[in-house]
């Protein structure tokens, strides 16, 4: 009897052992935490580079030389973790692997690269090209022009919006008064509205609320519906140029370039929260992922991007600088995971 009951215990005991075996086999790579990496991109259009700094603490991790370029504006696109640099001398588009932090392809565009945007599903990116009126789409997938849009003015600014279906570019007119905005679908490239608005519009659409906000360096902030392409409301802002929101869309940054100012607005309204004296020539707006600081450039022979914090009601107030290169041009913020 005493051994009938020994035995089935030994077993026990060994299955038990043989589970821990394999049990710590499992544990033995632990799940690693994600990490992060936060950059601020900088295009310095007068040194031909791009320079990354780090976002938190403003100092310089690199400057990309790309020969003979002049890099005006950056892109970056989550969906495929690259960065796009638009270089106007070069009439390229050139693909920047943020890992490594170098040129891995350039695609050929327009005479006259500008500014450029992509949608938020990260299929296309739309250039506009002020020298021969025209926009390239390109394919982010396989980074190939897959269409050239013939515009009849010259395009200046491009939005995308987050959803992927809609295109809009401003564009210069010989009126001394008006310029215009015009809407694209994204599926068909063709144009489905317009609308007048004051002179060098540049531009920004808010997904929450679907709306388009047109700042214009002749004074005025025009509130758009998209759908309808009709303003909603106008307000005063002096030499109204580069536009950014915060993160939760409750603010939108608007920089004087004329006038050396920073707006923080109200989205819903319009009306001014703060206003914040600034250095020479403020004209690109960037946000951090958390919305309490935001980057500008000074787009002149200088070097100097301001940075500044913005309290949870929108006041802005100034916490520095730092140089990047020659006429530091556009500006871009990331966000991406490094293992």
């Amino acid at each position: 009897m005493k051994n009938y009951f020994v035995k089935p215990l030994k077993l026990k005991l060994c299955a038990v052992s043989l589970l821990a075996l394999a049990s710590c086999s499992d544990s033995d790579t632990p799940n690693l935490p994600e990490t992060y990496e936060e950059k601020i991109v900088v295009a310095n259009r007068g040194s031909g580079s791009i320079s990354f700094v780090d976002a938190g603490n403003t100092n310089e991790s690199k400057t990309l030389s790309i020969p003979n370029s002049e890099p005006m504006y950056v892109v970056y696109v989550p969906q495929n973790d690259k960065l796009y640099v638009g270089d106007r001398a070069g009439k390229k588009i050139h693909v920047v692997n943020p890992k490594n932090q170098q040129v891995e392809n350039s695609i050929n565009a327009g005479n006259g690269v500008f500014h450029m945007w992509a949608d938020g599903q990260g299929k296309e990116l739309w250039v506009t090209n002020d020298i021969d009126n025209t926009i390239s789409v390109i394919n982010l997938a396989t980074n190939t022009i897959t269409n050239t849009i013939n515009v009849d003015l010259k395009p200046h600014d491009v939005f995308l919006t987050k959803d992927g279906t809609t295109a809009f570019v401003s564009v210069f007119t010989a009126s001394s008064t008006v310029d215009k905005v015009y809407k694209y679908s994204l599926s068909s490239h063709t144009k489905t509205g317009e609308v007048s608005v004051g002179k060098e519009p540049h531009l920004f659409h808010l997904p929450n609320t679907n709306t388009l906000y047109i700042p214009c360096q002749s004074g005025k902030l025009y509130i758009v519906n998209p759908d309808t392409m009709s303003i909603t409301t106008e307000k005063d802002y002096a030499g109204a140029h580069g536009i950014f929101a915060s993160p939760d869309q409750s603010k939108i940054f608007i920089s004087n370039i004329t006038g050396n100012q920073l707006f923080s607005i109200n989205s819903t309204s319009g009306d001014q929260i703060s206003m914040s004296a600034t250095s020479i020539i403020p004209h690109n707006i960037t946000a951090n992922g958390n919305g309490d600081k935001i980057f500008v450039t000074h787009s002149s022979l200088e070097n100097k991007v301001s940075v500044y914090n913005v309290n949870p009601a929108g006041v802005l107030s100034n916490s520095g600088s730092f140089n990047a290169g020659t006429n530091p041009f556009g500006i871009v913020y990331y966000k991406r995971k490094t293992n």
